[in-house]
């Protein structure tokens, strides 16, 4: 369309209707405005210049449009990473890194500078405890009454050979706390607490026992169930007794065992206390014991705690709040006796293997208002400790 100057009358469309003159088989078209060649002139020479640079290069040069921003397409891979992805060869998975070799003697396992006890889930023993528990609550109902089945170092230390339903902890506790149905009863489980601290020091290396800090861990869970308030492990005045080889080196003679000796570390209680020890129920033959004993010589040094397994033993503290417990247990309960004197005025241990007694009978005259049965997996297996157990429970039992 022909441009036209501002102020100039711009002529009538030939489109307009009134203008409009008889179609002919001919169009006129109009030559452009020299305003119009330039635009048109550049637009040749620009496709004129692609052209050639295409039949120069290939299709390689031409510009592909970008993708959208949300299409999902991964970039092509060069021809070098093709040839990378068929020559390398797929990194394997590493490999575990392999477990320590381990021995075995006399039923016990020696690994590295470590021994433990081979722990098997004794079911009729186990299912028998909880039963014989059950029926003696029944014969103090005033009390309340708790069960704290202990680990062994096996159930979190041992090799992968021995990590089955045959040596489970877990097994273990299901068995014998499920017939422990009485109301007055509390079954502990103490496991998943001690898991937790697997990587502190919380069973020796040399000896079948817990040490003081897994027995720490136990108690805080104790004092949970039987709604007490723990101390805290940092509070208390602390020692330890150095070269102490022992149970498991005894048994075994391993060597690594005896150049990598344990310590024992004790924990004061908080409070005071004034201990006795007695031959019998009838409290004769008393003389003075103290809960933490720091002179022991290395190679008794688990005897610091309440000087070992004693047939009964009375602490009168300094926590004067009425309440009393009797402890029954064997020696996995002289590491853990310490911590009780904080929560109890009165604190009663009795080793079944030591004395003969009506441990009913004993609880009623004394008004002892907590019992808790603390006892390692092995214990319920043990003929002598069972034996004396069933006694204890049940005087009228025949445990010949």
């Amino acid at each position: 369309m022909p441009q036209t100057t501002p102020g100039t009358r711009r002529p009538p469309s030939a489109e307009d209707p009134r203008n409009r003159k008889k179609k002919t088989s001919r169009r006129h078209i109009k030559p452009f405005s020299p305003s119009q060649r330039r635009p048109a002139a550049i637009l040749a020479v620009l496709v004129t210049f692609a052209m050639v640079f295409m039949f120069a290069f290939g299709e390689s040069a031409v510009v592909k449009p970008a993708a959208p921003a949300d299409a999902q397409t991964k970039p092509a891979a060069t021809e070098s990473a093709k040839k990378d992805d068929q020559e390398e060869e797929p990194v394997p998975e590493p490999e575990p890194e392999p477990e320590e070799a381990y021995e075995v003697e006399s039923s016990i396992i020696v690994q590295g500078d470590r021994a433990m006890e081979i722990f098997y889930v004794a079911e009729d023993a186990l299912r028998n405890y909880g039963s014989e528990i059950n029926t003696f609550a029944a014969k103090v109902p005033d009390s309340r009454v708790f069960v704290l089945l202990a680990p062994t170092a096996m159930e979190y230390y041992a090799p992968k050979d021995y990590q089955t339903d045959k040596h489970s902890f877990v097994k273990a506790m299901q068995y014998a706390y499920e017939p422990m149905t009485a109301k007055n009863i509390t079954t502990v489980n103490v496991r998943n607490a001690l898991a937790k601290h697997k990587d502190d020091y919380i069973f020796f290396r040399t000896d079948h026992h817990w040490t003081a800090r897994g027995a720490y861990y136990a108690y805080r869970v104790f004092c949970r169930d039987a709604h007490l308030t723990p101390t805290e492990l940092d509070q208390h005045e602390t020692g330890r007794i150095e070269g102490f080889v022992g149970s498991l080196y005894r048994y075994t003679n391993a060597q690594a065992l005896k150049d990598h000796p344990d310590s024992v570390q004790y924990f004061y209680p908080l409070t005071e206390t004034d201990g006795k020890a007695f031959d019998n129920a009838a409290m004769e033959g008393e003389r003075r014991v103290a809960v933490i004993s720091s002179n022991v010589a290395p190679e008794n040094a688990y005897l610091c705690f309440i000087e070992g397994d004693n047939p009964i033993e009375r602490f009168n503290t300094g926590t004067k709040n009425g309440k009393s417990i009797v402890l029954i247990k064997e020696s996995y309960g002289d590491a853990f006796a310490p911590f009780l004197m904080d929560n109890y005025e009165t604190v009663w241990v009795i080793d079944p293997r030591k004395v003969e007694m009506d441990l009913a009978a004993f609880v009623s005259q004394n008004s002892i208002d907590d019992i808790l049965f603390l006892n390692y997996g092995f214990a319920l297996s043990n003929p002598t400790y069972k034996k004396a157990l069933t006694k204890m429970l049940d005087p009228s039992a025949n445990v010949e």
